[in-house]
């Protein structure tokens, strides 16, 4: 299905303005977006997709709240969507490591998302020294594309707190390993659902880093405070979007 396709068939299901409920998880690759995912699809009342790029988490069926997680800034942006770009981009390796981060592959942007339901947005932060590390030893990119991934993360999740239309919360995810059970009470707070003990189970459910519990030795203490910015060079500029973000987390 092309992604005016994906786009059409989604406004024709809209059956009032704004549609029913849905969760979008967004994180920078490597900050423990698939954790959160993990965490929010263990709810019995919410069907989690894992980057389905086509729209298809807000067709599902039964009942369930629809949900899917999405990495900023190479899988979704607000405004922009796949394009014939993404194909030319594919065809050089260099053009990949260093200028395909910036073009979403999802054919709905969040825009598009907010026309056929109401969109609650769960924004992960993650200690950004910590997650410059997870990005560049996991990815393998260079440090300047790190960097700026983090940065256009940091300015979206700043502008989809602005946007109308939008519900949008900030998560840390230092805090939620730090604190499990408190920071996932918070949540079902936050989405209006009540907590289930099942979601304390995620971490054994992640499909892809499978642990036995939260690892608390993997968070910042205290809690999202991050690196001394002097130690590590570049990383200064990071401070400002990442503090006022963390300021707002749960």
């Amino acid at each position: 299905m092309s992604f005016r396709s994906s786009r059409r068939a989604l406004m024709l299901d809209r059956s009032t303005p704004g549609g029913r409920p849905g969760i979008v998880v967004l994180g920078a690759p490597r900050s423990g977006t698939t954790l959160l995912a993990n965490v929010v699809g263990a709810h019995p009342r919410i069907a989690m997709m894992f980057e389905e790029l086509h729209g298809g988490a807000f067709r599902v069926v039964g009942g369930k709240i629809p949900a899917v997680k999405l990495c900023t800034p190479n899988q979704v942006d607000l405004d922009r969507r796949w394009g014939p770009m993404n194909r030319v981009i594919t065809l050089s390796g260099w053009l990949r490591k260093n200028v395909g981060y910036r073009m979403p592959t999802s054919r709905l942007s969040l825009r598009d998302m907010m026309g056929v339901a109401d969109l609650r947005v769960l924004c992960l932060i993650r200690d950004p020294a910590r997650a410059l590390d997870a990005i560049r030893r996991r990815e393998r990119l260079s440090e300047p594309v790190c960097h700026d991934i983090l940065a256009r993360t940091y300015r979206l999740f700043n502008t989809l707190r602005e946007e109308p239309r939008l519900h949008c919360q900030v998560i840390s995810l230092d805090r939620l390993l730090l604190a499990p059970e408190p920071q996932i009470r918070k949540l079902c707070a936050w989405l209006g659902l009540e907590f289930d003990p099942a979601m304390l189970d995620a971490p054994q459910h992640n499909h892809l880093y499978p642990e036995s519990g939260f690892r608390h030795e993997r968070a910042t203490a205290p809690a999202g405070e991050c690196a001394d910015p002097l130690a590590r060079p570049g990383l200064a500029p990071l401070l400002p979007g990442y503090r006022a973000l963390l300021a707002r987390a749960l």
